[in-house]
């Protein structure tokens, strides 16, 4: 395509993509910036109005130069802007202060009429902002800007950077078209600002970044073998220095690539590199022992332990690719070289000796090399199958495990974890490499500089992940990682990576754009690229790739939480109006309510005047990251200043309702509803985790399970998902389950609970039993055979014209208990006419009835129960429902159940159940809060307690509330330990009292604050 066709395909697309507004004449200011690849691009701009006119002064100045320079317009970029906001200098230095250096992702102007503007890629190809890397944020570099200024607008412009002197800050939209006509739509101001919007990292995209860095570094390879280091792209300077470490990393990343591309160039740097590794970086060497070695040699004369390794790396995966044997015996003299840096009854690896003396130089230098050193071992075990080599790596893992390498969350140790559990399914190993990863997810999530090994671990680690699904003895060690949240971060990270790579429209504002376009870089090391930085990206772009296309239906995805909401869809469902338009491609991935629910991606409702469902305005700047819009019913100068898009509507609650209906009818899985006085939590939670085993599960967050809730979990859910789990609660149950339209309802229990003075216990079973209500005739309701009010239950379920399916303790329960043994968390049932026996993991005779519930929820959607039964014995009980802590104070050992997030008789039932079957040490003991919501009968309720905690083995019962006046008479004696009115006085009482092998049960409502002395407890530890 000629450059004249260029500027018309240009013009229509600006003309489309220019934000506007009705009855409003807006200056336009208009940036065109050409290069033909081999030179910084040059920029003109132009303001004023009517567009047309804007745009033909721009085009003149710009065939000027292009004359002037023999310029024939290879790429096209045009920019405009958006926003402007007048600082002073003083304020723009204060705020470059909070910025990480080169991470001001904004133009700037130096007069209101915009005369003398730079774009963002201006400031950044030459170091306006950087002011060196001892200088941790971005800085005005004033030499630097005056420099290209003068440039830019004429020897005679000359800023000035006085505190007092007004500055411009440009927020701008953009589009840039290539060599080959195609037009690309650029990211607005912000973190993915300046490059190609990527709605999607398909594999296609993948596959071209993986070509074109692979490309790159091929490019770098001299005819010596040895590469061109790095360069400062800014001003084009070499990097003069050299590192044999990374040389042989960096090949090993090219071969990874060539399996993939097949390139032959590609393939000849390859064997110029790895020849260069052999006969000028690898010197032999004869240890001690008289064993033939061979290490790699820095050109200060080190040995470093990581050096051998990555030899390994590329020398095996070339082997294995091209099936060559010639490196075998080079193979051989590397791993004993790493062997003799290794303690052999310690496991512990040197890092750094000298050549060629051998002498220890640093013990210690760099986690890497300890990663790198195992992970190579297991590579080379992999070729060769020599026993030495694992031998070495458990040995190494021993003390990995012992000195808690975990911690440093390193990827070269998350591939060797990988590695390890492949030939070696040990739980000590999959559990450090569950460790490697389960508390960085927030970390990878948020990360504002690309870290491309972030990519690189979370690949090692889903693939660990993945055999750690099908593995029955070890799938428990999951339960440490939220899953979904795993997913979402690797996705995340990937898309995220894009915004280190050198495409066009970034690399022509640099001193030589065809020399580093298509390479990665770093941002704050003024967009250093060096090999070892290209080679991390790629490695992880080869691992996510190989996902893609392995996964394609699941795999491919945006990057950030599932892109649920458009901007037009949002107007659709809530009538709303955009106050603050979003950007071109925004998309959100679920409604946020309040705080402490906030997930990256979501959109945040503003709590209006006198409503108590919203966060607060105050409240939403401190949301990290920036929320993706917010929902108001009217737009306030506060909203304004957040700079993120607001979506104005009359009423909040009933548009996060709208939402929640508009969501439910693009959801495609299987949705179970689950509602009961007691034990919904639980077996939401239950049930989610066992149908892991058959794909993707979302469930009801927060115990969010009244409409408004039920509805900001519909709009949050992905809506790609294969089961959905909720939890409904009895208010307004009706309008909660009209909106989740279950598929599947499970009835757990009708118990004495939220019970006011004129309602009975057959009132609360009608009105949980219009969870029916939102089901289609043919749905399936699976009911507690043994729950109080079961035929009025049964007849609703009928009226509907479900399919029934019962589970109990009665003969004739399709899921019927048979028993239950505590001490072996084994259930005995039969299902079916047979007899089935499996573990599960919480104990209590409540959870084996819940477990039941389960598995005909399983059956129901047409799953097998081979598969679920495994799931069971993996799951543990909640925080507060059940779960069991096993606590040190003073040197005495408890074992705490938390079972204190709510109460009623059913439930205090069981877990007195629960407590006295429990395979104690010590003694027994209850600390009981009341229950509450129970109506006028309440000191009734509370007073029958006493006659089952008479029959158990429980030792000692401390009881808070006058509600237990009753229950303390009637309690045995020798049973009692105390009757108090507030929590707070159980405190210094358990201190004092609690002994060695105790077992301590905390169970009552939640209003009574009995979960706050378990929370006090705990931190006393």
């Amino acid at each position: 395509m000629d450059f004249s066709e260029k500027l018309k395909l240009a013009r229509r697309k600006t003309v489309e993509s220019l934000p506007a507004e009705k009855g409003v004449v807006r200056t336009v200011t208009l940036f065109f910036s050409v290069s033909d690849g081999e030179k910084r691009a040059q920029v003109v701009h132009a303001s004023g109005f009517p567009f047309e006119a804007v745009w033909q002064k721009a085009c003149l100045q710009l065939r000027e130069i292009m004359a002037r320079e023999g310029l024939t317009g290879k790429w096209l970029r045009i920019d405009w802007v958006e926003d402007v906001e007048a600082v002073t200098w003083k304020e723009l230095r204060r705020r470059l202060t909070k910025i990480k250096r080169n991470y001001f992702r904004h133009g700037l102007a130096l007069d209101p009429e915009l005369r003398i503007a730079f774009l963002e890629q201006e400031l950044n190809g030459n170091a306006m902002l950087y002011g060196g890397n001892a200088i941790a944020h971005a800085v005005v570099n004033e030499k630097n800007f005056s420099i290209y200024a003068r440039r830019r607008f004429g020897e005679a412009t000359d800023p000035d950077f006085s505190d007092d002197r007004p500055v411009y800050i440009l927020s701008t939209g953009g589009l840039f078209v290539d060599e080959e006509g195609a037009c690309q739509a650029l990211g607005p101001a912000g973190p993915n600002g300046g490059r190609r919007h990527v709605e999607k990292l398909s594999a296609g995209d993948v596959r071209s970044l993986i070509e074109n860095s692979s490309s790159f570094l091929a490019r770098q390879v001299r005819d010596d073998g040895l590469f061109v280091y790095g360069y400062h792209p800014c001003f084009d300077r070499q990097i003069a220095a050299y590192n044999a470490l990374r040389h042989a990393s960096t090949t090993y990343s090219m071969i990874e690539a060539w399996e993939i591309t097949r390139d032959p160039a590609l393939k000849v740097a390859i064997d110029k590199a790895l020849g260069a590794l052999e006969e000028r970086l690898i010197k032999p060497a004869t240890l001690p022992d008289g064993t033939a070695a061979a290490f790699l040699v820095e050109a200060n004369g080190e040995i470093k332990l990581g050096g051998n390794a990555v030899c390994l790396l590329a020398l095996v995966k070339y082997s294995e690719v091209t099936g060559t044997r010639r490196y075998l015996d080079l193979l051989e003299r590397l791993a004993s070289g790493i062997l003799y840096l290794q303690d052999p009854e310690t496991g512990i690896f040197r890092h750094v000796i000298h050549y060629p003396g051998l002498e220890p130089k640093e013990d210690f230098r760099i986690i890497y090399y300890d990663g790198e050193a195992a992970f190579g071992l297991m590579r080379l075990y992999g070729l060769t199958g020599d026993a030495r080599w694992l031998e070495a790596v458990e040995k190494a893992f021993g003390h990995f495990i012992r000195a808690e390498h975990w911690k440093a969350h390193d990827h070269w140790l998350g591939y060797c974890v990988n590695e390890l559990t492949r030939v070696r399914p040990d739980e000590k190993y999959y559990r450090f490499g569950v460790s490697n990863i389960a508390d960085h997810l927030d970390f990878v999530l948020e990360r504002i500089t690309t870290f491309p090994t972030l990519l690189e671990l979370m690949m090692a680690a889903r693939q660990m992940i993945a055999r750690l699904q099908a593995d029955d003895a070890n799938r428990h060690l999951l339960d440490a990682i939220d899953l979904d949240k795993f997913h979402r971060a690797l996705h995340a990270r990937a898309h995220y990576l894009l915004n280190g790579h050198f495409w066009p429209e970034l690399a022509m504002y640099f001193a030589n754009p065809a020399g580093i376009a298509g390479s990665f870089f770093i941002r704050h090391h003024a967009f250093r690229v060096r090999i070892d930085d290209v080679e991390h990206y790629l490695s992880g772009f080869v691992a996510y790739l190989k996902y893609l296309e392995a996964e394609p239906g699941e795999a491919e995805t945006t990057g950030e939480p599932p892109s649920v909401w458009t901007a037009a869809e949002m107007e659709q469902a809530t009538g709303g109006t955009w106050a603050v338009k979003p950007p071109q491609g925004w998309s959100a991935g679920g409604i946020c309510p309040y705080a402490p629910a906030y997930r990256p991606g979501d959109m945040v409702v503003s709590r209006a005047h006198g409503e108590a469902k919203g966060i607060p305005l105050r409240s939403l700047g401190d949301l990290r990251p920036k929320p993706a819009a917010v929902l108001a019913t009217a737009m306030d100068p506060a909203l304004d200043r957040l700079g993120i898009p607001v979506l104005t509507v009359a009423d909040t609650k009933k548009a996060v309702l709208a939402l929640g209906h508009h969501a439910r009818g693009k959801i495609g899985g299987k949705v179970i509803g689950i509602t009961g006085s007691a034990g919904k939590t639980t077996c939401v939670a239950m049930l989610a985790h066992v149908l892991q085993a058959w794909g993707s599960v979302e469930q009801s967050r927060e115990n969010a399970n009244l409409p408004f809730g039920v509805a900001w979990n519909l709009a949050s859910f992905d809506r790609r998902t294969k089961h959905i789990v909720m939890e409904l609660a009895v208010g307004r149950m009706g309008q909660s389950a009209r909106m989740a339209r279950p598929h599947v309802a499970i009835f757990t229990n009708v118990l004495p609970a939220h019970l006011s003075e004129t309602s009975t216990i057959a009132d609360i079973a009608a009105t949980k039993g219009a969870i029916f209500s939102g089901m289609e005739p043919g749905g399936v309701a699976i009911l507690n055979r043994d729950m109080l009010e079961w035929q009025t239950v049964l007849r609703l379920a009928q009226r509907r014209g479900l399919q029934v399916l019962h589970y109990g303790s009665a003969e004739d329960c399709d899921y019927r208990l048979l028993s239950y043994s505590p001490s072996e968390g084994r259930v005995h049932a039969a299902i079916g006419g047979r007899d089935v026996v499996y573990g599960i993991g919480a104990a209590g005779a409540h959870m084996a009835l819940n477990s039941l519930a389960v598995l005909a929820a399983v059956s129901a959607i047409g799953y097998p129960l081979e598969t679920a039964l495994p799931m069971l014995r993996t799951f543990a009980a909640l925080p507060g429902r059940g779960q069991e802590i096993a606590l040190e104070l003073d040197n005495r050992r408890l074992t705490v159940i938390d079972d204190a997030y709510n109460a009623n008789p059913g439930s205090m039932q069981a877990a007195i159940e629960r407590l006295d079957d429990e395979d104690a040490s010590g003694r027994r003991i209850a600390v009981f809060g009341q229950m509450a919501e129970l109506g006028p009968q309440a000191p009734h309720y509370h007073t029958e307690l006493a006659a089952i905690v008479n029959r158990s083995r429980i030792d000692r019962v401390y009881a808070v509330g006058d509600l237990y006046a009753g229950f303390w008479e009637l309690l045995s004696p020798g049973k009692r330990a105390a009757h108090v009115e507030e929590p707070e006085q159980l405190k210094a009482m358990l201190v004092e009292e609690l002994c060695d092998g105790d077992t301590v049960l905390f169970k009552g409502s939640n209003s009574t604050r009995i979960h706050e002395v378990v929370a006090w407890l705990r931190g006393l530890e």
